[in-house]
């Protein structure tokens, strides 16, 4: 219907020029409208046009709008590290595309994130601040160079001659969201959603992109957090250092990536939120529940949180509100870890003691017995995930010196790769799959409390080494974990913006 809005959005990814948003828009007849009006406004006031007569005949023509090109060099990064952002390709149709003018604008996600500045000479170069040039007659005041000063006291605003850090030149400060490119930091867990609005010569056109991040590794004792693919160091979790100080298990719930850790200090449930690091609290009602948890894990396909106590007692409490759904039954004294079975749902249990493999529990709680030959092969079991998609690796953490590798069934069990090799007598204490194994050769992550480090493997685990930034900590390296639980996998996007037309 003319007078209305009609926006198309399309996303593609060419295998040579990273993430791609192509937006095109036809648009009512805004020529009295800033081009700052927000969707809503928009719509109120093309109400209004519309039933003004605006676009009513034929002898007003809206011009096309211009065609922004948002593009990627990666959709996920790190948290830790950059977006890389280039809408340098968008096109006017209604003038040359030298001479669009742009801005760029994080809608959503983020915490203090901003675009960051570039030198004026070298994009390449991000830089923060400029040289001080002082005024010879008014050596108080600042000035771009001596001539600015007049005369006493009359100095213009200092924007300085050179950076010290740039090579040559100054700072565009303040300028990060007005050029073509732009990067960004994900300072914190993702995803961000950013704009970019494209100014032609009679028109401005609009387009959205959603980036997100990788699952970050947090090591306990405390909650240190690493970039989960390179394992830069994001750092301590914000509250960690007040109240996290006695972590010794933790998982992140996959309803909303929080982090979840047992303080056994004070034998309770922990929550921490994913992006600012805030403490939140008990575990719904595990405080009046949970007495003295000594492992915990969340079931994928229903989101429900099983708590494991010293007794060997188990709760299961719902993911969401964390409230008591019911008693789970017994897995026997000092359990130290639990996943699983992808087919199944069985329960696996594991609890460090000698010659006892890992023990099967069913839905209702059952006792299934020891998992195919797991007994036989694993000294002192300790902690357990599974590798594959879908899972086709059970790995199990021998606290004597290694990993050991078996089939889902148990059976065909083996050392993974060499990472005894790298490891002592009293570790590994945990291990963890990467939800990104895909993306990185870091598939697989050990803790080694001995060598006080965390260890990275490959799927075959014959590429081992410490993994980033992780070693030395002031942690007893009780625990690994993941958070969020999964990876991004898909291109995401937003509907267009409405755009307005310049007049």
């Amino acid at each position: 219907m003319r007078g209305y809005v009609a926006d198309v959005l399309r996303v593609f990814q060419p295998a040579s020029k990273g993430i791609v948003v192509h937006v095109r828009k036809l648009t009512p007849c805004f020529a009295a409208l800033l081009p700052s009006f927000t969707f809503l406004a928009a719509l109120a006031v093309t109400g209004a046009l519309v039933a003004g007569g605006c676009g009513s005949g034929g002898s007003q023509k809206n011009p096309p709008l211009p065609d922004v090109v948002i593009r990627a060099v990666a959709q996920f990064v790190d948290v830790g590290q950059r977006y890389e952002l280039d809408g340098s390709e968008s096109t006017d149709p209604n003038g040359d595309a030298a001479s669009l003018t742009f801005r760029w604008r994080l809608i959503a996600g983020g915490q203090d994130t901003s675009f960051d500045d570039h030198c004026k000479d070298d994009f390449a170069e991000i830089c923060v601040t400029n040289s001080d040039d002082p005024c010879s007659q008014d050596p108080s005041k600042f000035c771009n160079d001596n001539t600015d000063c007049g005369g006493f006291g009359v100095c213009q605003t200092n924007k300085g001659t050179s950076s010290p850090d740039c090579s040559t030149g100054i700072c565009n400060i303040g300028l990060g969201d007005e050029n073509p490119q732009a990067t960004m930091v994900a300072n914190v867990p993702g995803p961000f959603t950013v704009r970019l609005t494209a100014v032609g010569a009679k028109s401005n056109g609009t387009g959205t992109m959603i980036l997100d991040t990788y699952p970050s590794l947090y090591v306990v004792g405390s909650l240190f957090a690493f970039g989960g693919t390179q394992g830069g160091a994001v750092g301590e979790v914000a509250d960690a250092a007040e109240f996290a100080s006695g972590a010794v298990k933790g998982a992140a719930n996959p309803a909303n990536g929080d982090l979840v850790i047992i303080d056994a200090a004070i034998g309770a449930l922990r929550v921490f939120d994913l992006h600012t690091g805030a403490i939140l609290g008990s575990f719904g009602e595990s405080d009046r529940f949970v007495t003295d948890p000594t492992a915990l894990a969340f079931r994928s396909d229903n989101g429900r949180l099983y708590v494991a106590q010293s007794d060997g007692s188990v709760l299961i409490f719902d993911g969401t509100s964390g409230l008591l759904v019911s008693n789970f039954g017994n897995v026997g004294a000092n359990p130290t870890a639990m996943a699983f079975a992808p087919e199944t749902g069985d329960l696996l249990v594991v609890n460090g003691v000698a010659g006892s493999g890992v023990q099967v529990f069913g839905s209702d709680g059952s006792s299934k017995g020891v998992l195919g030959e797991t007994a036989s092969e694993v000294a002192e079991p300790i902690d357990i995930d599974l590798l594959g998609d879908p899972a086709t690796t059970l790995l199990i953490a021998d606290s004597t010196g290694g990993v050991v590798s078996c089939g889902i069934d148990g059976n065909d069990c083996g050392p993974f790769g060499n990472v005894s090799g790298m490891l002592a007598a009293g570790s590994p204490s945990a291990l963890a799959v990467n939800p990104s194994f895909a993306h990185t050769d870091n598939a697989v992550l050990i803790a080694d409390p001995v060598g006080k480090r965390v260890i990275a493997c490959n799927e075959s685990g014959d590429n081992c080494d410490t993994f980033g930034d992780t070693a030395d900590l002031e942690s007893d390296y009780s625990d690994v974990f993941f958070a969020p639980s999964t990876a991004p996998t898909t291109t995401t996007t937003l509907p267009a913006t409405t755009t307005t037309t310049l007049p």
